[in-house]
């Protein structure tokens, strides 16, 4: 453990390996030829959509763990089990030639997931407040979503033109990605911290007091919960809505890195638009902004909706950072951990029960009446959250 005079060091080489940690572990080369690789290798509609259960159920069984975990031997250990399990996943997957290679390799990428979420943004709080620059958190942490975001567009976009050499080659330089981001966080220092000595039962009732007392932080799990996941669930209606306003495939990657930047731009510069727009106002705007676009898209399915698309990227990116400031500043370091991968948890179930129903109705009644019911949705649910929340910092 470093003494005092080091924490300001100590801090500083951590948020250079946060940020760096965050570019290579979401080097997503696989994003924009994913469904292409499995139905080339023989998979139809059915068994793609069950990888998406098996990728989604094991990060929600693993959300809870993975913090708790985080809690107890630490944040840096688990992060880097995490980047390690994603890259035995996408190997399986790259060299696999069945489900019973895909399904092993889905699932470890779903366990990485929880193991990377909720005790990374854990690492960085804690590094801060052992430096007392925890005022920084948001800056810092919207900083190193741009960093993830870029990382996937990037990705994608570089993925789409390797793919055409090889389709394996993304996954596998995905997983390589996966490997550097693990040796980075293990040149990191881990924080100081208290540690609870209890069991597990002792643990999640502790857990379950502070969610039960803490109106702050429940409204703003609520708020996130339903956002994302609801926007989970738009994102697998993109590749259809593109192919529906006839734009080609091969533009696919560069309009996703379009996409991802403007998200990368909104968290990096989270906290000034907080500042400029005041705090009730990005609130409000985030569930407004999602909704009215995804509207926009059932409606009408056109390039311009390409561009409208943008205006709820400036909800996905903005949400992060300002909900991990708000976990973070309200939770002790002996649990932070652990009810950051709550909110993970939360948006993985409206994920999961959405998902299906949603797609049923697209099934039924076209996609486009998909887009509409869950952009109503997300304006009209987000709302509601929104209020509860902005009321819930209100003093009792």
């Amino acid at each position: 453990m470093p003494d005092k005079e080091s924490y300001g060091f100590m801090a500083g080489r951590n948020i250079n390996g946060y940020f760096t940690y965050h570019l290579f572990i979401n080097f997503a080369f696989w994003l924009s030829i994913y469904a292409v690789f499995f139905m080339d290798r023989g998979l139809d509609f059915s068994a793609l959509l069950l990888l998406y259960v098996v990728v989604n159920g094991f990060q929600t069984l693993m959300e809870l763990p993975s913090g708790m975990l985080a809690d107890k031997w630490g944040r840096k250990p688990v992060m880097m089990l995490g980047a390690l399990m994603q890259a035995s996943g996408y190997l399986l997957i790259a060299f696999g030639d069945s489900m019973y290679w895909y399904i092993p390799g889905m699932s470890l990428a779903g366990i990485a997931h929880a193991f990377t979420s909720g005790s990374d943004s854990a690492f960085i709080y804690d590094s801060l407040v052992a430096a007392k620059r925890e005022e920084e958190f948001k800056k810092i942490e919207g900083r190193a979503y741009m960093f993830s975001l870029i990382g996937w567009g990037a990705g994608g976009l570089l993925g789409g033109w390797i793919a055409m050499q090889n389709l394996a080659l993304p996954y596998i330089l995905s997983a390589m990605t996966s490997l550097m981001a693990m040796f980075i966080i293990g040149t990191c220092v881990e924080p100081p911290r208290v540690q609870l000595h209890m069991t597990a039962r002792a643990f999640i009732h502790n857990a379950w007091i502070m969610l039960r007392d803490n109106r702050r932080v429940r409204g703003i799990i609520i708020f996130s919960s339903i956002l994302y996941g609801l926007l989970l669930a738009c994102h697998k209606f993109s590749q259809p809505y593109l192919l529906s306003a006839g734009i080609a495939l091969e533009v696919f990657g560069v309009i996703y890195f379009v996409w991802l930047i403007g998200a990368a731009l909104s968290s990096n510069f989270s906290e000034r638009i907080e500042q400029l727009l005041g705090r009730k106002t990005i609130f409000y705007l985030m569930p407004v902004l999602a909704g009215g676009a995804i509207i926009y898209l059932g409606v009408r399915q056109d390039i311009f909706g390409a561009f409208i698309a943008l205006l709820y990227q400036f909800s996905w990116g903005a949400l992060r950072p300002q909900m991990n400031h708000v976990i973070n500043d309200e939770v002790a370091s002996t649990m932070r951990a652990t009810i950051l991968s709550v909110a993970g948890f939360g948006s993985s179930i409206i994920y999961i029960i959405t998902a299906p129903l949603i797609g049923e109705f697209a099934d039924l009644y076209g996609f486009d009446n998909a887009l509409l019911l869950l952009g109503m949705a997300i304006l009209t649910l987000g709302l509601i959250a929104a209020h509860y929340f902005l009321f819930s910092e209100k003093p009792d």
